[in-house]
């Protein structure tokens, strides 16, 4: 929660700092609980788990964006391992995304059900399940946690983004005395992480979102200016079936965001033009076709 010095004078007259703190300690029992909870098929699961660099993907509900990130990543994030974690409510959803994992020879590991709805709440008992389950026991040289509807559609170089600095991610604006990186694409080495008190949930109270709990053992101990961050534009695009402009989030030069697909679903008017991208590429058409602003000697400013 935020330093008690931060809360004005009708916030303490609300009872805002007690209500956060209540919160706060209220998420941290859940989290306790949580991450005591077996997952079936852990140990094989972990066996598979052999890369130094691990790319951690929370599924949720999607498998056919799963697919597309999948069959992209070997050729374009070559010096990742990916590694998806199913966070789907319903078990038929989580039967499917295990196929597509299977499909593409890919660890897939089933969490513990849990029964917030909370969207926030959800996906950061996931990731930190997965960090104190899975990372502090393969201790990689680094881990990245990427969203699931994140596509790599040109080359990107990782883990070259931590080469030279502990941290890496999309910067996520806050309030002047807080910061974070985006949970949908943030990167630590683990030789910073270790020892830290690493918390992956959300922190309102400081008008962080999901990872928001790593400000005081992270963010905190760094000003956003000295950090390399990754890239975040919003460019123009042309649907090759239908042949209309529209725009797309890229992040870091080279995944495509489609945004909108995880907990509160509003893919379906995003749907038409992701199937039409996705089959032109399979096809072989090069994403600098499609996107014209990503090609390296661009001059659009976008």
């Amino acid at each position: 929660m935020r330093d008690l010095a931060k809360y004005t004078l009708p916030e303490w007259l609300q009872a805002l700092p007690l209500s956060d703190a209540w919160k706060q300690t209220r998420n941290d029992v859940w989290q306790a609980f949580y991450n005591g909870k077996p997952a079936q098929g852990l140990e094989a699961f972990l066996a598979q788990a052999t890369g130094r660099h691990l790319g951690l993907v929370v599924a949720f509900e999607q498998p056919w964006a799963l697919n597309w990130q999948l069959s992209l990543a070997a050729k374009n994030v070559p010096g990742l391992q990916m590694l998806v974690f199913d966070n789907s409510r319903e078990a038929a959803m989580r039967e499917r995304i295990a196929e597509v994992c299977r499909s593409h020879g890919v660890a897939y590991l089933s969490l513990p059900p849990g029964k917030t709805r909370h969207v926030n709440r959800s996906h950061g008992l996931a990731m930190n399940w997965i960090y104190r389950n899975v990372v502090l026991r393969l201790q990689p040289d680094s881990f990245m946690f990427i969203d699931h509807d994140m596509i790599p559609v040109l080359p990107n170089p990782y883990p070259a983004q931590v080469a030279e600095q502990p941290i890496y991610g999309r910067y996520n604006s806050a309030k002047p005395w807080s910061w974070q990186f985006w949970a949908g694409y943030c990167a630590f080495r683990f030789d910073f992480a270790q020892g830290r008190r690493i918390n992956f949930m959300y922190d309102f109270g400081n008008d962080l979102d999901t990872g928001g709990r790593n400000w005081p053992s992270v963010y905190r101990h760094f000003q956003p200016g000295s950090l390399r961050m990754a890239a975040h534009e919003f460019v123009p695009v042309t649907d090759p079936v239908t042949g209309e402009a529209a725009t797309v989030e890229m992040v870091d030069g080279s995944w495509f965001h489609i945004g909108g697909i995880s907990y509160n679903n509003t893919f379906q008017k995003k749907s038409e033009l992701c199937e039409h991208l996705a089959a032109a590429l399979e096809q072989g058409a090069d994403w600098t076709d499609l996107c014209p602003a990503m090609r390296p000697d661009a001059s659009a400013n976008v």
